[in-house]
């Protein structure tokens, strides 16, 4: 139980720096779009990193990037993630996809570098498709929190001058 309300306290506060981010929605969705991406690829440990470096690239937010990459690298989501751009290079791109390979305890140490070029391609073909799914709603999400700031922030300053 302690386990999952340092989760759900780790998961508020990283949405608490999301919405006090002071870029565009645009900026924050692509920039929180490209960090999730990053846990799409076999690189691990190197995400933020690549993230960080994808947002520079694409004129994102930085910040935004770093929390795509916590919030949706959590332990037990990336490995679907992974399994994903695994199936997706080796059932597309190198069409090799074997169930058996999962019964065989050898198989994954001995086909390393398979694995790891088919998650790759994977990820690489999954690019555009992650980017929509976590952009769109993202770019809506800050959108609202936005305007209902703007909209508190008048009603204070309206508030404030009636005052004076």
């Amino acid at each position: 139980m302690k386990y999952v309300l340092n989760l759900i306290r780790f998961l508020k506060f990283q949405i608490k720096r999301l919405k006090h981010l002071k870029d565009s929605p645009h900026e924050i969705a692509l920039g929180f779009a490209c960090g999730a991406w990053t846990n799409f690829n076999p690189f691990f440990g190197i995400n933020i990193f690549i993230g960080m470096g994808l947002a520079f690239a694409f004129r994102a937010n930085i910040i935004a990037s770093v929390i795509g990459v916590l919030i949706t690298g959590l332990p037990f989501v990336f490995p679907f993630f992974w399994l994903v751009s695994w199936y997706v290079g080796a059932k597309l791109f190198f069409d090799n996809f074997n169930s058996d390979l999962f019964a065989d305890k050898t198989s994954l140490v001995e086909n390393l570098a398979e694995y790891f070029t088919e998650m790759l391609v994977g990820s690489i073909i999954l690019f555009p498709l992650i980017i929509l799914i976590f952009y769109l709603p993202i770019r809506f999400i800050v959108q609202a929190w936005q305007i209902n700031k703007r909209l508190r922030m008048e009603k204070r300053s309206e508030k404030n001058a009636s005052r004076n």
